[in-house]
């Protein structure tokens, strides 16, 4: 398919899901490499007694409040890792090329309205986990719109990698196709598509290893229940036009700052 159908079809249905675009070693690199990130971050959780959880399936609470900059649990059993905070504060040095897994994505600028990598922002690279016995998550959106009057193209999207074949029972992710176009007053947009007949149903992409899924940060989407005895680990990459700065899905404060519980002895 030439880049302008993909292109189109990315601008109608607001994803793309490319098969077998980057290469066994590279996956293999950034599982590596991510396994490791994912033991000591997690170590370095249980070390602070401020975000304890009494219920041992999850050692936070929900939400950005909750998190830091290197961790946020989205929901129950389900954590958003920051690749390039974590590697700081952990002091690990060996995170893969980023170059060289943009070169095997060339097709993602122009669904910013850019002709290279150059002329966009990484704005995140980061581990999605959803541990054994996660629940799906309600539909949401990463982000708003800039112009709640008229529809823009897309300013930001992410691209997800998985880091092992999903299944169903992993707890894929699930889209609503062309919701990025009813975000921006999700009611009475919705509503009139569903009058219209254009209202598109929920797909879930079953990813392979190699296979990518991009997505604007304005479509409806959530994670599926992980079922399975296995964790299941998502690259993320969050894109942006050079202007936008995403200030709503991180906190500021760092596992590195000072300890509350501790503080107070």
């Amino acid at each position: 398919m030439s880049s302008s159908c993909v292109q189109e079809r990315f601008s109608a249905d607001g994803y793309v899901w490319e098969k077998q675009v980057v290469p066994a070693c590279v996956i293999e690199s950034w599982k590596d490499f991510t396994t490791v990130v994912v033991e000591q971050i997690f170590a370095a959780l249980h070390k602070r007694r401020d975000v304890l959880e009494s219920d041992k399936t999850d050692i936070m609470k929900v939400g950005i409040k909750h998190g830091f900059r290197e961790i946020v649990m989205r929901s129950p059993g389900r954590y958003e890792i920051t690749l390039k905070e974590s590697s700081k504060f952990l002091q690990i040095s060996n995170m893969p090329s980023l170059q060289e897994l943009q070169s095997f994505l060339p097709f993602v600028p122009a669904f910013l309205n850019a002709t290279s990598w150059d002329d966009v922002q990484i704005c995140h690279v980061s581990l999605v986990l959803a541990l054994p016995g996660s629940k799906e998550q309600s539909w949401h959106a990463d982000g708003g719109h800039v112009d709640l009057q008229h529809h823009q193209p897309c300013h930001c999207l992410n691209i997800f990698i998985p880091l092992l074949d999903l299944t169903s029972d992993l707890g894929p992710t699930e889209l609503r196709p062309g919701t990025h176009l009813h975000t921006r007053n999700l009611v009475p947009l919705m509503l009139a598509a569903k009058a219209r007949k254009t209202l598109q149903a929920p797909t879930t992409p079953l990813l392979q290893c190699g296979d990518v899924l991009v997505f604007d940060y304005r479509i409806l989407h959530r994670g599926l229940a992980n079922v399975s005895q296995q964790n299941r680990p998502i690259l993320v990459l969050t894109v942006a036009q050079a202007w936008f700065k995403d200030v709503l899905n991180f906190p500021a404060r760092s596992l590195k700052d000072h300890n509350r519980s501790e503080s107070k002895e």
